[in-house]
């Protein structure tokens, strides 16, 4: 299972065999060949961005630092006998647990014939209409970075893998093989510390979280499918997904947390409305492995619902209501077999986003809010943020991440201790 890992090693090289001359003839004012000039761009950026926490934190961190970062990241593009090759590495240097990683967020090649696109390597993957909530779009998230105030990108994770896209006169398809399995990333408690129902408290690292990853097999790997187009005015998806639950929260026979395996069927409507935009999604998570649901180291089936608004209220004002459904199926099963059912989810949790972003000094300036709360769990999560383009190159951004819950082992409430405040700095080229 280690080709495409290979492939995509090849095209990294590709593309900085073909985009580097490209780069050294843009110093050269003579160069004669305009057109070969335009094959490949160089692009990048240098953030450095310094977080704390505002509460007594259990995790185990560096000085209190909930951030201590240093990313200097390089984009190549350069297109090449019709195969558009794409470079996005990151070298991030992270303060908080002393690490230093070259991160390839994009590493792809793709060709364009007729109605086909095929692209193939370490790429970012994402569809749905959720707002901050992802019903069908089941590629890895990147939590830790969430949680701390990175830049909103770095939520979505990158995959290896090879999608096929189909452009037809009724219906366009997508289709993405990811022959490995790759999870979030998720909260292991060295940054951020989370509720543990064995411990019946909160914990934190050490010990890390350390699941048991699926095995390197052809039967493991994970795909997912899109079939959509636009109607009168509405756009409409039908979405598929064959592979693992993001998060570790299974366990084998040993009590070891693992991931078990999931399917999801799912559909999405998003459509203008009263003024704004509308969207609603929906989502069946089979559990494959405990369809009765009366095992109870593997979660439960799931429906999941989202509705959601966008509108303008006022010029540069914007406002952003979601309203989420996450309903378990076979409950009373879960809680009949349940080790821990004192400390299980409600049957049906209820979740409110709202979002408001208003823009400022020719949009200079921008503040945002995105609130989440739940009426069943009576938890909530609220992140303010501003951020200010200073010209071209220089742009300052600063925030905070605000979690509070009745309950310390409610979603939300389990990180009531992880506040925590944030700025960064950074340069664009």
């Amino acid at each position: 299972m280690q080709v495409l890992k290979y492939i995509t090693s090849l095209f990294i090289a590709l593309t900085l065999c073909f985009s580097l001359p490209v780069i050294a003839d843009d110093w050269d004012d003579d160069w004669g060949d305009e057109e070969e000039q335009q094959g490949g761009e160089l692009h990048g950026f240098v953030s450095i961005g310094l977080g704390a926490y505002t509460d007594n934190n259990v995790a185990q961190t560096n000085d209190d630092l909930s951030q201590a970062d240093l990313i200097s990241r390089l984009e190549l593009s350069h297109l090449w006998k019709n195969i558009d090759l794409n470079l996005k590495v990151d070298a991030h240097a992270d303060g908080v647990v002393d690490d230093y990683q070259l991160n390839f967020r994009e590493a792809t090649a793709k060709y364009s014939w007729d109605s086909i696109d095929l692209t193939v390597g370490r790429q970012v993957l994402t569809w749905g209409t959720g707002d901050l909530l992802f019903i069908n779009d089941l590629f890895p998230k990147d939590y830790q970075s969430f949680f701390a105030g990175r830049d909103l990108e770095y939520l979505k994770a990158p995959s290896d893998a090879v999608k096929l896209g189909y452009f037809g006169n009724i219906f366009n398809i997508d289709m993405i093989w990811m022959p490995e399995f790759e999870s979030d990333v998720f909260l292991t408690g060295e940054r951020f510390s989370y509720f543990s129902p064995q411990a019946g408290q909160i914990v934190a690292a050490p010990p890390e979280i350390s699941p048991v990853q699926p095995s390197e097999k052809l039967s493991n790997s994970e795909l997912a499918i899109r079939i959509y187009d636009r109607y009168k005015g509405i756009e409409w998806a039908l979405y598929g997904y064959r592979g693992f639950w993001g998060q570790p929260t299974a366990m084998d026979n040993s009590g070891n947390p693992t991931f078990a395996r999931l399917n999801a069927y799912g559909a999405s409507l998003r459509s203008t409305l009263l003024g704004g935009i509308g969207n609603a999604e929906i989502s069946y998570y089979q559990s494959s492995q405990d369809k009765s649901g009366t095992n109870p180291l593997i979660p439960n089936d799931q429906m999941r619902l989202l509705i959601g608004y966008e509108r303008e209220l006022i010029p540069k004002l914007t406002l952003g209501l979601q309203y989420y459904i996450e309903h378990i199926l076979d409950h009373d099963e879960l809680l009949n077999n349940s080790y821990f059912p004192q400390y299980e989810q409600d049957k049906s949790r209820h979740l409110i986003t709202t979002r408001l972003n208003y823009r400022m000094q020719r949009d200079q300036l921008q503040l945002s809010l995105f609130v989440f709360y739940s009426p069943t769990d009576q938890d909530g999560y609220l992140r303010p943020a501003i951020s200010y383009r200073i010209d071209d190159n220089w742009s300052i951004d600063a925030g905070a991440n605000i979690f509070s819950g009745k309950e310390k082992n409610t979603f939300w409430g389990q990180f009531d201790k992880n506040d925590n405040i944030y700025a960064r700095i950074r340069f664009g080229f």
